[in-house]
């Protein structure tokens, strides 16, 4: 799980705050073009749901290109991350607000899963989720005839009946994201050794790996399948995607207003970031313990990506040949 791009110049996947600060003129950047500045789906997702166009501006002055993950079709991944041509951003804004026109929230019924997780007080609006789902695969498969159809509802409600019996057997007592931690024998004082150590994913496996028979650590970060669950696929980008919600769910460097609906989205996207940014040779982020996950799974993974951070102020002037982090 090391896969990277092989450029002849470094690759630089910017944060959302680089392209805006930038565009804004609170920012400026020496020497850009020795990078090839990147930005992905990600990027395009969360301009489309600020509604703030700032960031296209960004990429615009630093010529980013587009990092994709080529897909066959099914729309499976194919495990091949290609740079794009370059393509004016607003311009390719455009064709992806076209892409997903009708399917921008088809997935949202499912925050109310992670959010409870984090120890929201939503048990009503979780149980209307199987339902949500179910009606919405009816309705993005109305355009299909037949028996493929009929199968496909049928197995979705079949999946939304088994997440009826799941939420009310597992989710219906609520657990705060203290007790969830306190479980694990996560405090906050050996949380804070942990952020200070090498590997940080290492010395937490030491500790709570005794409460967690039959799961290897990889494969409870994300790393590596558990065979008993399928027909989820398996990439670097998702993989850690999913490593960034673990490491909010024991609490080193956590965001904030992880169990608040209005916040999940944002962070869910600094995980999906991370996810993409792990094929480039740098990240860079203004987000402290943004830049603090995703080096503590690039560590791990001993991927070639470094996570950058800087202390964001008017007039900073970035130099990555002599940023200190």
């Amino acid at each position: 799980m090391n896969s990277y791009l092989v450029t002849e110049k470094p690759t630089i996947y910017a944060d959302m705050n680089i392209y805006r600060y930038l565009a804004c003129g609170d920012i400026s950047i020496i020497d850009p073009e020795r990078f090839i500045w990147v930005y992905s789906h990600v990027h395009l997702n969360e301009v489309h749901r600020s509604g703030n166009t700032d960031a296209l501006k960004g990429m615009k002055l630093l010529r980013a290109v587009e990092l994709s993950d080529v897909l066959n079709e099914k729309f499976e991944s194919v495990s091949n991350i290609t740079l794009r041509n370059y393509i004016d951003p607003y311009t390719r804004y455009e064709q992806h607000l076209e892409a997903i026109l009708g399917y921008e929230d088809s997935a949202d019924y499912m925050v109310e899963h992670i959010i409870r997780l984090f120890g929201a007080d939503n048990f009503q609006e979780l149980s209307k989720t199987p339902e949500k789902m179910r009606a919405e695969i009816e309705r993005i498969t109305s355009s299909i005839d037949g028996d493929k159809r009929e199968q496909l509802l049928k197995k979705a409600t079949s999946v939304s009946n088994e997440m009826k019996e799941s939420i009310e057997k597992h989710l219906k007592d609520r657990k705060s994201i203290d007790k969830t931690r306190s479980a694990f024998g996560i405090t906050s004082e050996n949380r804070k050794i942990f952020e200070k150590a090498g590997s940080p994913i290492d010395e937490i496996w030491d500790l709570i790996s005794s409460s967690i028979p039959n799961v290897t650590k990889d494969q409870f970060f994300g790393f590596e399948l558990i065979q008993e669950i399928e027909g989820i696929q398996h990439t670097q980008y998702s993989s850690i995607s999913g490593a960034h919600m673990v490491l909010n769910l024991l609490g080193i460097d956590p965001d904030n207003g992880l169990s608040r609906r209005d916040k999940i989205k944002n962070i869910m996207s600094d995980g999906h970031h991370a996810g993409m940014a792990s094929y480039c040779n740098a990240l860079i982020s203004a987000d402290r313990a943004f830049v603090n996950k995703a080096r503590c799974i690039y560590t791990y993974l001993n991927n070639i990506t470094c996570a950058l951070h800087f202390v964001y102020h008017q007039g900073y002037v970035l130099n990555l040949e002599t940023e200190k982090t």
